[in-house]
């Protein structure tokens, strides 16, 4: 029993996924949603882990189970790609490789199967950090690990020899054998392990029907507390009122879901100099005005839905500043759509640089604030202005643009929207002396061409790497092609060959999600999937993976032979259109993603 109630903390902590190839852990992201269609109706509820947490819970993240998709799988394209018959072909595939390397491993652990870790995921499960119990304050200047606890919750329930497997086959393939000692809290045992030369403490228990993990002894027993009896605790981090107001934009129907606050610093930060400095710091940025954030991911609707929202007083004078004002309109807009995907946001650096400076003012002693002020002095001497005209220079919109070669290869485009292009001009050259091999001017648009060593880690060889700058009345772009900003200066025209290329803002699809988000944003983006040539795309990553993989262990590269059973239909099949944005109001801000 002792052995069972000790298993959290093993799974956690002696990293299972080690077991597994590291290309395999690379997409067991994508795994997480590989199991998940079999269960009861979509929104069947059973208490959430989150109704038992401590209301000192900073941060968490939840998984609520596979069963609470129910059948969703009908109508959900990705969920529909996960089901796709090419997509289970890839997952055999993972699992011989799983397999395969275990095996040339030559370990003594029992043999695990792709499909038992996956099989995880059938259940609830939540991780996070909760800010340390009252006195804090006494803890030891560089302790910071003290100020909080990592934890994770998992819902054990028909998985408890799958759980001792695993900790069989991590413990046979650990290097080091941590110190292992158990005590008993209540009628519970908790495992406390030691490891590592910093002696890292992690503590672990089962309360019920669930595997607890925390890495601090008083955090350990308030969870085992919360979640041995049947009942719920009286009190929980879903019953705080920044929880309550952020509660609409996870949505009823998030599969997961995730909530995160700001601490109260009087409270939770350590009297020692430097942690009151840094709390100073913060408190002049006017963290205070951020009161919560969290958001969920659904996938009871045709499209993935991921939404959510930073809640808070956007008043002057805080980190809210950086985000800039919503409209309907961007200038970019049409300079940049055109291609497989784009995005763009608008913000305002000069009021976030003017934030960042009162509060580094507002820390320093007057020899800093002289050595601050020196600073600044030498940077507008090289600049030839302050450094505050010099970001109002830049007007806001920050967009980029990507597309792919006949080849598969992905290249992007960058832009910015500016004002008084000499000044821009000058602070280009300035920082970009070095590199700059040529330049010309045409039309009002000054062209700069610009080289830079590189290291191609696919190759090993050192190499020159070229990208380009244009410069307009409005605009700066930046590509590694020169026909990119080219063409990016002839749509700012017009013309009628520009105004003809396709672009993701008439994609049908994307008209129908963007008309779900309000008219005006802060920033948006979308991506047309159908024009990814995604077999090109799949083929010159394989390359590129085993180029990589035959440098890191020539003797015995890792074999690729999964990615090459991707098959590049059935992204076809099932992806169509992506659509996100975000926008800001008195209240906050907020954004939505959807992928369909």
């Amino acid at each position: 029993m002792n052995a069972e109630r000790s298993s959290v903390a093993v799974w956690q902590r002696t990293h299972f996924w080690r077991i597994a190839d590291y290309q395999c852990c690379r997409v067991l992201a994508a795994a997480l949603l590989i199991c998940l269609f079999a269960g009861n109706s979509l929104f069947a509820q059973s208490p959430a882990i989150s109704d038992r947490l401590p209301q000192s819970t900073l941060f968490y993240v939840q998984w609520r189970g596979k069963s609470f998709l129910g059948d969703a799988d009908k109508k959900n394209h990705v969920l529909q790609l996960l089901e796709d018959p090419d997509f289970e072909a890839l997952r055999q595939a993972l699992a011989k490789n799983l397999l395969q390397r275990q095996q040339k491993d030559g370990s003594a652990a029992p043999v695990v199967q792709l499909s038992d870790l996956i099989s995880l995921l059938d259940n609830p499960a939540a991780a996070g950090l909760i800010a340390s119990p009252a006195g804090s304050k006494s803890v030891s200047p560089g302790d910071i690990s003290r100020l909080g606890s990592l934890f994770l919750v998992y819902d054990v329930t028909g998985k408890i020899d799958l759980v001792q497997k695993l900790k069989a086959a991590a413990q046979a393939s650990s290097k080091e054998k941590p110190q292992i000692t158990t005590y008993n809290f209540g009628s519970t045992s908790v495992e406390v392990r030691v490891e590592g030369a910093d002696a890292n403490t992690s503590y672990s228990a089962q309360a019920a029907n669930y595997l607890l993990f925390a890495s601090q002894k008083e955090v350990i027993e308030d969870l085992v507390t919360r979640f041995s009896s049947a009942n719920k605790p009286a009190t929980s981090v879903t019953q705080l009122p920044e929880y309550q107001s952020i509660r609409p934009y996870v949505g009823a129907d998030a599969a997961i879901e995730y909530f995160a606050r700001v601490p109260d610093l009087e409270k939770w930060v350590p009297s020692n100099s430097n942690a009151q400095q840094a709390a100073k710091f913060i408190r002049n940025l006017h963290l205070d005005k951020i009161h919560a954030a969290g958001g969920g991911i659904s996938f009871s609707g045709a499209a993935l839905r991921a939404h959510g929202a930073i809640l808070g007083d956007t008043s002057a004078g805080s980190l809210f500043d950086f985000a800039g004002t919503s409209s309907a309109k961007f200038e970019m807009q049409q300079i940049v759509s055109p291609g497989s995907y784009f995005s763009i946001s608008r913000f305002n650096f000069a009021s976030f640089y003017q934030t960042l400076r009162d509060a580094a003012f507002g820390i320093a002693t007057p020899q800093q604030a002289a050595g601050l002020g020196a600073a600044e002095g030498m940077a507008q001497g090289y600049l030839g202005m302050s450094i505050a005209d010099a970001f109002q220079l830049f007007t806001g919109e920050v967009a980029s643009q990507g597309s792919f070669t006949p080849e598969g290869e992905s290249q992007q485009m960058f832009a910015l929207t500016i004002q008084k292009p000499q000044d821009v001009l000058k602070i280009v050259r300035l920082g970009l002396s070095k590199m700059i091999t040529a330049e010309d001017t045409s039309g009002g648009t000054t062209y700069l061409d610009l080289s830079y060593p590189t290291h191609d880690a696919a190759t090993g060889q050192d190499r020159r790497s070229l990208y380009y700058v244009a410069v307009t009345p409005q605009f700066i772009f930046v590509a590694p092609r020169k026909a990119m900003v080219r063409d990016a200066v002839a749509r700012i025209s017009g013309t009628a060959a520009a105004a003809s290329e396709a672009s993701v803002l008439s994609n049908p699809d994307f008209v129908r999600l963007r008309s779900l988000m309000p008219e005006k944003l802060s920033g948006i983006g979308g991506a047309d999937m159908t024009q990814i040539p995604w077999d090109k795309v799949i083929a010159r990553y394989v390359q590129q993976m085993a180029q990589t993989e035959k440098q890191s262990n020539p003797k015995n590269p890792p074999s690729t032979e999964w990615l090459q059973s991707i098959k590049p239909g059935m992204f076809n099949r099932h992806l169509h259109v992506i659509a996100n944005g975000w926008w800001k109001d008195s209240n906050g801000i907020y954004f939505d993603y959807y992928v369909q």
